[in-house]
């Protein structure tokens, strides 16, 4: 299968064709494909002295380079994203919930004869008001506490991939040797 050296296809089979190889990160040397190493140089990993690597296409979902009107500027060669996300309240837009429910306080309908309403319940009272004895003696309203929705979610991670179908990408590594412009 005639090719350019450095050129990746998709490739439905299950084995890389003559003069290819799986584009899965391989770390390969120098010495024995230097005019790949000439087009890719340490873009994809290697130390560039003895090996260099080939991209890594597994699980992942090619970008062109550069940068598009309106776009995200990739490197060549950058990798980015993740295929989990953690959402926590700090990653929400501030929001409200609406609450609804009641409460059932239980009462008395005798006369109330405590001053301290700790471990009490509510007298009948005729007034507009319910009233509790403040720790300094004076009178004060009844506070009934607010009612709070909790977080949900527990901060486990969730899937962020597009649907998906796996599918070889596969890498030139000797043929044709691109011509510059």
């Amino acid at each position: 299968m005639e090719g350019t050296i450095g050129e990746i296809r998709m490739f439905a089979g299950n084995f890389p064709p003559k003069n290819w190889a799986y584009c899965m990160g391989q770390i390969i040397a120098i010495q024995s494909n230097t005019a790949l190493f000439a087009i890719l140089g340490t873009t994809y990993g290697g130390n560039g002295t003895s090996n260099f690597g080939l991209p890594n296409m597994a699980g992942r979902t090619p970008v062109g380079a550069g940068q598009g009107p309106g776009l995200s500027f990739y490197n060549l060669g950058q990798a980015s994203g993740t295929e989990n996300k953690t959402l926590t309240a700090a990653n929400l837009p501030p929001h409200t919930h609406q609450v609804s429910g009641s409460i059932l306080m239980p009462a008395s309908t005798v006369a109330g004869n405590r001053d301290a309403p700790q471990g009490s319940y509510p007298a009948f009272f005729t007034d507009t008001e319910a009233y509790n004895t403040a720790s300094n003696g004076a009178m004060a309203p009844l506070q009934l506490s607010p009612m709070v929705v909790s977080p949900a979610g527990n901060s486990v991670p969730y899937s962020s991939r597009q649907p998906v179908l796996g599918i070889n990408y596969i890498i030139c590594m000797f043929g044709v040797f691109p011509a510059r412009n």
